[in-house]
């Protein structure tokens, strides 16, 4: 299997209330994350999965939501989430 190029990253969504540093961790996550998919086969179920559903990064009291276009992830929606009280 040759490797695809890795996927391109979309940030529609505003990011301004977000810190830099905070941008920086979900940057570089998303980076691997690119570079994971683009070795995997476009026709499995992950790929269907992953079209319907779409992808979350939870950051450091951030919630990120990407929807998938061809060869992109595409940022849909950025909200701050409440800390985890265990």
């Amino acid at each position: 299997m040759a490797e695809r190029q890795a996927m391109q990253v979309v940030m529609r969504e505003s990011t301004a209330r977000v810190a830099p540093e905070i941008l920086h961790v979900v940057q570089h996550q998303l980076e691997e994350i690119s570079r994971a998919l683009a070795h995997l086969e476009p026709d499995t179920l992950f790929w269907t999965s992953l079209r319907e559903s779409g992808l979350s990064l939870e950051v450091l009291g951030w919630k990120f939501s990407f929807s998938l276009e061809p060869d992109k992830l595409v940022l849909t929606k950025t909200e701050a989430v409440p800390a985890h009280v265990f």
